[in-house]
C-alpha cells in the first residue's frame, strides 16, 4: 500500500487516488455535508457520473471550469469531477458579485460556470458580454422561477450534469498538469490567480498528514470556506487520501463550534490564527471539553487556550504558491515556532538587498522547490507579477522571519504589514500577540497611522471581552513593561467588531482606508507619558 503522507510524484494525480478508495473503503463515510453522509463508493460514483456530464458539455483537459458555490457536497463533486476529466477547478469566492465576480470569469478564460442557486442572482451583476463567453452555467437546485439574464450558450440544472453510463470518464493526467487557478485576496492590487500544478496539490497535502499525523480513524471538522486551500487541499483532500471522514459545516460559529465537533466525534479541527482568541472570548459551556479532539490547525501556540479546552494547537508555514514549507512531524513541536524546513524546499532568511542574514536576525523568507511541479507554475496572466515574486532564482515569500540555530522558524509579520518607526521596522503582529495577551481583549489589529513628520505612527482597534471596563491609560500602563517603548500605541480604539473576510481574517487594509474614527483615544494628546529606558527588544511576556 502506498505511504500516503510520502506520496511519489508520480502518483500526484486525484483520479486513481480516489478510484483506489472507493474500492478499499466503500461504504465507509467520506464526507458529511448539510447532514447527509457520502461514503467512498457513493463519492466516486457521483464524481464519474459528473465527469461524463462535463464531457457531455465539451469540457477537455486542461478547460478553466469555475465554481460560485458555498460550502456543498456540490463543491466537492465538482472539484473531483475536473481533476477526472483533467479540467482545471477555479472557485469563486461566493460573497463576490459585481467587478470582482466579472473580473475573475474573464481573467480564467472559464468554459463553464458551476453556481449555486442562492447565489444565482449575483450573476446579474456581471455584464452580459461576460456572460455571453461561456457555454454553460450549471445551477444546483435548478433554474425554475430563477432571473437569469441571456448570455452563455445554455443554462441548466445540474442535477442534469449527473450522467449513468458505463464509460470512465478519466483522462490521464501528470503531476505536471494544472489542477487549480486560486485567487488571492488581490487587498493591495487585483487579484492574482495562481496556478497550481497537480504536484503542488498533492505535496501540502502530504505534508499536512504528517504535521497532523492524520490516519484513517480520524474524523477531521473543518467550518472554514472551501474556495480557500486550507479546508479544501489542507482539509478534504488529505482526508480522502488516508480514508478519513471529514465532516464540512456551513460556516465558523464561535458559539456552536464545540458543540459541532462534539457531536459529530470530531478528532482534528479546522481554526485560523484570528479564531482561538474568539472561541476564548466565549462564556465557559459544558461543551468546551466535551469532545474528542486531539489538534487544531493552523494557529500559534497558546497554553492558556489549550488548558480550558483540552486540545493541542498545530502551527505551520505555508502560502498559496507554494503549499507547506515549513512544519514539524507530530506529536513534534517547539514553543513559539512554526517549524523547520521541508526536505523537499531550500530555504533562507533575506535582507532587502536580498543577502542572507545572519542567524537569529529577521528577514524576508524565500524559498524555491528541489523537486518539480510542487510550486505555481506562476500567476495566470501576469508575467510581471510572476518575475517579480521569483527573482534572484528566489520565491519571495512577503513575511518576515526569523530562524534559530536548530533551523527552526519563527514568524514575525507580513512584509506589507510592517511599521516604520522612529527608525524601527515594526511588525504588527508582535504587537497583537503582546496587546492579545491582556486578560480583558478578546480581538486586535495593530496598523500603521500616518505620523505627523513621516514615518508611521501605531494604532491599535481592540475589541475587549464582554463586560470588560479596560480604559486606555490602564492598557498603556499594562504594556509598558512589557514591550519596547517604540512598539506602544499612540491610538487605540475600542470597537464592537472588525472588517472581516469570509475566513474571518481582519482586512486591515479597511481598517487604514477608514482612518481614525471619533472615538480614538491619542495618548499625546491625552498627555499620557511613556518611560524611555525600556529595553531595545521586546520582553518575554511570562
Amino acid at each position: 500500500m502506498t505511504d500516503m503522507h510520502n506520496l511519489p510524484l508520480e502518483q500526484r494525480v486525484l483520479g486513481p487516488i480516489l478510484a483506489e478508495k472507493a474500492r478499499t473503503e466503500g461504504e465507509r463515510p467520506c464526507m458529511t455535508v448539510d447532514g447527509r453522509t457520502y461514503s467512498f463508493a457513493e463519492t466516486d460514483r457521483l464524481v464519474r457520473q459528473l465527469g461524463r456530464g462535463l464531457r457531455k458539455m465539451g469540457v477537455r483537459k486542461q478547460d478553466m471550469v469555475t465554481m460560485l458555490l458555498p460550502n456543498s457536497a456540490e463543491f466537492v463533486l465538482t472539484w473531483y469531477a475536473c481533476c477526472v476529466v483533467g479540467a482545471v477547478m477555479v472557485p469563486i469566492n461566493p460573497t463576490y458579485n459585481g467587478y470582482m465576480l466579472d473580473y475573475i470569469l474573464k481573467d480564467s478564460g472559464t468554459r463553464g460556470l458551476v453556481v449555486d442557486r442562492s447565489l444565482a442572482p449575483q450573476l446579474l451583476s456581471v455584464p452580459s458580454e461576460t456572460l455571453k463567453k461561456l457555454d454553460w452555467i450549471a445551477v444546483v437546485g435548478g433554474t425554475e422561477d430563477l432571473t437569469l439574464q441571456s448570455g452563455p450558450g445554455r443554462y441548466l440544472d445540474f442535477a442534469d450534469m449527473l450522467v449513468e453510463g458505463t464509460e470512465d470518464p478519466e483522462v490521464p493526467c501528470t503531476f505536471r498538469d494544472l489542477h487549480s487557478v486560486m485567487y488571492t485576496s488581490g487587498t493591495t492590487g487585483p487579484s492574482k490567480g495562481v496556478m497550481l500544478p497537480n504536484g503542488h496539490f498533492f505535496s501540502s497535502t502530504c505534508t499536512f498528514l504528517r504535521a497532523l499525523g492524520l490516519n484513517r480513524d480520524d474524523v477531521l471538522f473543518t467550518p472554514l470556506p472551501l474556495f480557500h486551500g486550507l479546508a479544501s487541499r489542507l482539509g478534504v483532500l488529505p482526508a480522502l487520501m488516508v480514508g478519513a471522514h471529514v465532516v464540512i459545516a456551513e460556516k465558523f460559529s464561535a458559539s456552536q463550534f464545540w458543540k459541532q465537533v462534539t457531536e459529530c466525534g470530531a478528532t482534528v479541527g479546522h481554526t485560523i490564527f484570528t479564531l482561538p482568541p474568539i472561541l476564548k472570548a466565549q462564556p465557559p459551556s459544558k461543551w468546551d471539553k466535551a469532545h474528542k479532539l486531539r489538534a487544531m490547525y493552523n494557529a500559534n501556540s497558546d497554553p492558556e487556550f489549550e488548558e480550558r479546552f483540552n486540545v493541542r494547537l498545530v502551527e505551520a508555514y505555508g502560502l498559496t504558491e507554494t503549499g507547506l514549507t515549513i512544519y514539524t512531524h507530530w506529536p513534534e513541536r517547539r514553543e513559539g515556532s512554526c517549524g523547520k524546513a521541508h526536505e523537499d524546499w531550500e530555504m533562507d532568511v533575506v535582507d532587502e538587498n536580498g543577502l542572507p542574514v545572519p542567524t537569529g536576525e529577521t528577514g524576508e523568507l524565500v524559498c524555491r522547490p528541489k523537486l518539480p511541479s510542487i510550486m505555481m507554475q506562476g500567476y495566470l496572466n501576469k508575467p510581471e507579477e510572476t518575475l517579480r515574486t521569483t527573482r534572484d532564482l528566489w520565491f519571495h515569500c512577503g513575511d518576515y522571519v526569523r530562524r534559530d540555530v536548530d533551523g527552526y522558524f519563527y514568524f514575525s509579520g507580513r512584509k506589507k504589514e510592517r511599521i516604520r518607526r522612529r527608525g524601527e521596522n515594526i511588525s504588527g503582529f508582535e504587537i497583537e500577540r503582546i496587546v492579545g495577551m491582556h486578560p480583558d481583549i478578546a480581538e486586535v489589529a495593530a496598523v500603521a497611522h500616518p505620523a505627523d513628520v513621516g514615518e508611521d505612527d501605531i494604532r491599535c482597534v481592540i475589541i475587549k471581552r464582554d463586560g470588560a471596563a479596560l480604559t486606555p491609560p490602564e492598557l498603556m500602563d499594562w504594556l509598558q513593561p512589557r514591550m519596547p517603548y517604540f512598539m506602544l500605541p499612540r491610538y487605540i480604539e475600542f470597537v464592537d467588531d472588525l472588517p472581516r473576510t469570509p475566513s474571518a481574517k481582519i482586512e486591515k487594509y479597511k481598517l487604514v482606508e477608514a482612518g481614525l474614527s471619533e472615538s480614538a483615544w491619542d495618548r499625546e494628546k491625552a498627555g499620557y507619558q511613556i518611560a524611555r529606558n525600556q529595553p531595545s527588544k521586546t520582553a518575554r511576556v511570562s
